[in-house]
């Protein structure tokens, strides 16, 4: 009897062994799928993957990232909470945890957010650019720029920052200086897309000036660079509506419509379109 209770006793012990392990083997299979799918930026399906890991705090930054991504910013607060109690020096969580806020339309407690992050860590690119963009998103525009004006004195070569004070600047109303801002940026030797970027939202900007001739110049030559830019025909084409040349915006849309087939805000376009013989 005592024989059989000891090979009863080891074989109950085997066995949670056994499903121990291919528990754990379930995790560390979920978590490298879940990784995958979020790399591959299948965020919905990582969703679900993920989910099946269980409580696991190795899955917890993971659901933040995906439904960051997913702009579900509420479930992507409450994961991103729990990974940075579980590892507080992530400077990199903390940050995408403040960013949540910002997305969420909850500028003010992102600010307070990026600002107590940015005392501990002052010297941090990642933190000074997440509190200048939720200070823009707020309206405090001016105080937006002195900090992107921060970053690009360290690194003048940090063109996504020069854009974003540029951009600020016309959000001001001051079109004349921001277009300044962007023929500064264009004039320095820049990575193609970039260029194109700057390029783009100057020419925007210029047509807010009711400069619409100039503002088809600057398209064209977009254009010219860049062929395959929606953004360029689609562009184009709202300052020929606004100069009445109806005509001449269908066929800017009809070339959008060939590059990107799918592209909604062209579709409307050329609905709106319809009516022009």
């Amino acid at each position: 009897m005592r024989l059989f209770k000891q090979k009863r006793n080891i074989a109950i012990a085997i066995s949670i062994l056994v499903n121990a392990s291919i528990i754990a083997a379930q995790g560390d299979n979920c978590l490298d799928e879940g990784n995958k799918l979020i790399k591959t930026g299948k965020f919905k399906d990582a969703v679900r993957i993920l989910e099946k890991c269980g409580d696991d705090p190795a899955s917890w930054e993971l659901l933040g990232t995906a439904y960051f991504e997913l702009n579900y910013m509420d479930d992507a607060k409450d994961y991103l909470k729990k990974a940075i109690e579980k590892d507080p020096d992530n400077l990199t969580l903390k940050a995408r945890y403040a960013d949540a806020f910002a997305y969420n339309k909850e500028f003010s407690k992102a600010v307070e957010e990026f600002r107590a992050l940015l005392e501990k860590n002052p010297n941090s690119i990642e933190v000074k650019k997440g509190l200048a963009q939720a200070l823009g998103w707020s309206k405090k525009y001016d105080e937006s720029i002195v900090v992107y004006r921060e970053i690009v004195k360290a690194d003048p070569s940090d063109y996504d920052s020069r854009i974003q004070i540029a951009v600020l600047t016309s959000w001001k109303k001051k079109f004349p200086e921001a277009v300044e801002e962007f023929r500064g940026i264009i004039g320095s030797k820049l990575p193609k897309k970039v260029e194109i970027e700057a390029r783009l939202k100057m020419a925007e900007v210029i047509s807010w000036q009711k400069k619409l001739d100039e503002s088809v110049v600057e398209y064209d030559k977009i254009i010219a660079m860049a062929p395959e830019s929606v953004d360029a025909y689609l562009g184009k084409g709202t300052v020929l509506e606004w100069k009445g040349a109806y005509k001449d915006a269908r066929k800017q849309y009809e070339k959008a419509l060939q590059i990107d087939s799918q592209n909604k805000a062209v579709k409307g376009k050329l609905q709106q379109l319809m009516w022009v013989k």
